[in-house]
């Protein structure tokens, strides 16, 4: 079925729905759960008064999505506690995306590709205002714990906001995904002097944050998606042009800005001092991994996980003893939580969206394996800022696959 084109009038709840989802870049980290109820009821209350009877036929992805938050009932074995069931809670955006998506897989594919690119637009603006506004706040920011000007001072005049108080980490995840989507329309050239603009000015926020594991991460994602987007030789050129820059910058910028060096310099790795985050990245993912193979059926539970955690990696790292450690690895997080079956969901339903995607669009393929490289060093989904939006992203793909995948029920 062709045509199923958006009708301001018809489609008025979902368009207001995605709109206000794309809008999450500039909420707070309060404002954002309330943002993704009202998203809900949006399209809860449009599936009640447009009631159709056509489907997914392959209703299994969203089953398979589900079962993310399915799996992480593991840890009910041990009983119910308080911390359990907010654990729980928290994720149950897991299984309550999946619901909502499979309803709107009814509207058709061509309708839900029109939601997704308003989606996209919106989010890109949403995401080049909020880098405004961290850029004045960088501006008005001062602390004399951070007399330098670097990654710790910008960094900080973010966290220290009142409003917004996130950390640079997910505000880096707002911006790699806003770089794709625009890099993307300069490929396809829409408003491609527009798009440059905000894909720079992304850039330049990206690099003073110099959260390393998101800018490798958001490379790779580019390099892939330019292989499978462009011939060949246009390949290089463009890939060249992305490489010669970050070359330089490692080689060359100011230690102050550069946290890339010490990835080339192996003592570093064994460097049992307060402010290096690789050691303490090391030493989590070492624990993490000691502690899922002790537990490797089931898991130690989703209350437990960061506390064993933590506790081995204080045996070994005595420094800012108030800070608890995480996994620092997504994969790992989930084995901890839900055992050998917890990994195996969450890889199953990495592999079918990024095999989906790949197929349906391309963007949304490069902004999934962004989030496939940066599960390796970072727990996204253990926060409501990245859960939704991985949420989000992994239940839409089903629906933008071509018409032929619908049928009758």
């Amino acid at each position: 079925m062709k045509g199923n084109i958006l009708c301001l009038k018809k489609d008025f709840l979902l368009i207001v729905a995605f709109i206000l989802f794309g809008l999450i870049p500039l909420t707070s980290f309060r404002l954002e759960s309330i943002f993704t109820f009202i998203f809900f009821l949006i399209l809860m209350f449009h599936a009640i008064i447009n009631r159709k009877k056509k489907g997914l036929k392959n209703k299994w992805l969203f089953v398979l999505n589900a079962s993310l938050f399915f799996v992480l009932l593991i840890s009910l074995i041990d009983g119910v506690n308080v911390l359990t069931y907010k654990k729980l809670e928290q994720m149950a955006s897991l299984l309550i995306f999946p619901i909502f998506f499979y309803f709107l897989s009814k509207e058709g594919s061509d309708k839900n590709k029109e939601l997704f690119k308003l989606w996209k637009s919106v989010f890109v603006i949403s995401t080049f205002i909020l880098t405004l506004i961290c850029f004045y706040l960088i501006s008005q920011y001062s602390n004399p714990r951070y007399p330098n000007l670097d990654s710790n001072f910008f960094k900080n005049a973010i966290i220290h906001s009142q409003y917004f108080s996130r950390h640079p980490a997910y505000i880096s995840i707002y911006l790699n995904i806003s770089i794709l989507i625009s890099l993307d329309r300069i490929i396809r050239t829409e408003n491609k002097i527009i798009s440059s603009l905000m894909l720079a000015t992304f850039l330049l926020l990206l690099f003073l944050f110099s959260v390393k594991m998101a800018i490798i991460a958001l490379f790779l994602s580019i390099i892939i998606f330019l292989f499978f987007t462009l011939n060949l030789k246009l390949f290089f050129k463009r890939a060249s042009f992305l490489l010669i820059p970050i070359i330089l910058f490692i080689a060359f910028a100011p230690p102050k800005f550069n946290r890339f060096s010490n990835l080339f310099k192996t003592e570093v790795f064994n460097q049992n001092t307060q402010y290096n985050s690789i050691f303490i990245h090391k030493q989590t993912i070492i624990s993490a991994i000691k502690i899922f193979k002790d537990n490797l059926l089931f898991g130690v539970g989703i209350e437990k996980s960061n506390m064993l955690v933590n506790n081995s990696v204080r045996e070994v790292f005595k420094h800012n003893p108030n800070v608890v450690y995480n996994s620092h690895n997504q994969y790992l997080s989930y084995g901890l939580h839900a055992g050998l079956l917890g990994l195996i969901v969450l890889c199953l339903v990495i592999y079918f969206a990024l095999r989906n995607s790949f197929s349906s669009d391309r963007v949304m393929f490069a902004i999934l394996l962004y989030f496939s490289i940066i599960f390796l060093t970072e727990n996204v989904l253990e926060r409501q800022s990245g859960l939704i939006l991985f949420a989000f992203l992994i239940n839409i793909v089903p629906n933008l696959r071509t018409e032929k995948t619908y049928i009758r029920n």
